[in-house]
């Protein structure tokens, strides 16, 4: 058995990231660019109106006010080829408008007065003003991107402003999830004695909803048959970078994704980590696909998707893995039954300067009631089994 920092550098040293495949720039959000992404235009590609008004060139504005000058046009935005603006006149111009040839200066359409074909102005603005310059966004040749950046929601509007549609990037890997035990069925089935119903893929499948990754249930539930879990992961491994199990690595007879690991000349990075929950967990490789093989105690799952799972799927995308922690205030006495690095779901809520812990009463792995609610936990040492309100905790958010 070994430590959690030892586990964590097993995984940093081991799992590295997967192949860079093109993929359209709006599966790419969250996502981390495979190479450095330069424009190869000007945004904006000429100079433009930033607002309702005139267009005019500024040395015109000569002696006193008011001055009076004709219109010669009006432009609108996606006009693309506006006539020169002739010496002593006006173009009206619309937002995101090209400017005229010739014209150098925006005037707002609220500080002007239009009588009879005529533009009066009272006073003068600053030469440039209202005006956006070719290029005054992003210039051609610009690295907008470095290699490594994780692209967000805004990050793909940029990358459609310079007319990207498609980007090289470390992908999301492709997740199978499998549940297995003889005794497990899925909801909506009838529940005879000895059976209860599948709740770890639905835990499982929901997080990585809310964490934007992209899983494929296989099988509502796989029995405790070896030659069958043998054939499934086997399979697996040809079509998914990462398999996570839940249930049948423990110490029972029954428990034989080691085993099935062992016959498919796989590697075992390690099993059992000194935690609580979650103590069983084992993590494998088989060809070049990634299983890790939770517990089947509901409150295990959880726990070892926090500490392994989104671990593995950062380094296979290439994105630094930080979780986020804090030091907290505990709101409320608890208790820990255990002598292991201890993992206390809690609610945690952010107060102006400081964080409060909530934490569950009567945890317990297989209850998965007991932690109905949390969005984190409180770290307890080893041998640590009270924590008193008021105190200061560290706590790690799980979403």
């Amino acid at each position: 058995m070994i430590t959690l920092d030892e586990a964590r550098k097993k995984i940093d040293t081991a799992v590295g990231s997967l192949p860079p495949v093109r993929l359209p720039i709006l599966k790419a959000v969250g996502c981390c660019t495979a190479s450095t992404i330069t424009s190869v235009i000007d945004v904006p590609g000429f100079d433009c109106s930033i607002m309702d008004g005139i267009a005019l060139r500024y040395d015109d504005l000569t002696g006193t006010s008011p001055w009076s000058l004709p219109i010669q046009n009006t432009i609108a935005a996606g006009d693309n080829n506006p006539e020169p603006l002739k010496p002593g006149h006006i173009a009206k111009i619309m937002t995101g408008a090209p400017l005229p040839t010739n014209a150098d200066t925006v005037i707002k359409i609220e500080d002007i007065t239009i009588e009879n074909n005529i533009a009066i102005l009272n006073d003068k603005t600053s030469k440039g003003d209202y005006v956006r310059p070719r290029g005054d966004d992003i210039s051609e040749g610009e690295n907008i991107f470095d290699k490594e950046t994780f692209m967000t929601a805004i990050d793909i509007g940029v990358l459609a402003s310079i007319g990207l549609t498609e980007i090289n990037v470390i992908p999301h890997p492709k997740i199978a999830l499998l549940s297995t035990g003889s005794e497990i069925v899925a909801p909506g089935s009838e529940l005879k004695t000895g059976q209860r119903y599948d709740a770890n893929s639905f835990v499982l499948k929901s997080m990585f909803t809310l964490n934007n990754f992209p899983v494929e249930k296989i099988s509502t539930v796989i029995p405790d048959r070896m030659e069958q879990l043998e054939s499934i992961i086997k399979k697996c491994t040809e079509h998914f970078d990462i398999m996570i199990t839940t249930g049948s690595v423990s110490m029972g007879d029954f428990d034989y994704i080691p085993d099935v690991v062992k016959k498919l000349r796989g590697r075992i990075l390690f099993h059992k980590v000194n935690i609580k929950p979650g103590k069983p967990v084992l993590i494998a490789q088989i060809n070049n696909s990634w299983l890790v093989g939770l517990p089947g105690n509901p409150v295990s799952v959880v726990t070892g998707y926090h500490l392994f799972v989104k671990r593995i799927i950062a380094n296979m995308m290439s994105i630094p893995y930080r979780p986020r922690s804090v030091h907290a205030i505990m709101a409320d006495n608890a208790s820990f039954n255990g002598t292991r690095l201890g993992f206390l779901g809690a609610k945690l809520e952010e107060h102006p300067g400081k964080v409060i812990a909530y934490p569950v009463t009567r945890q317990n792995s297989g209850r998965l009631s007991s932690v109905k609610g949390i969005n984190g936990f409180i770290i307890l040492k080893e041998n640590q089994h009270a924590i008193a309100a008021g105190e200061s905790v560290y706590v790690e958010w799980l979403y």
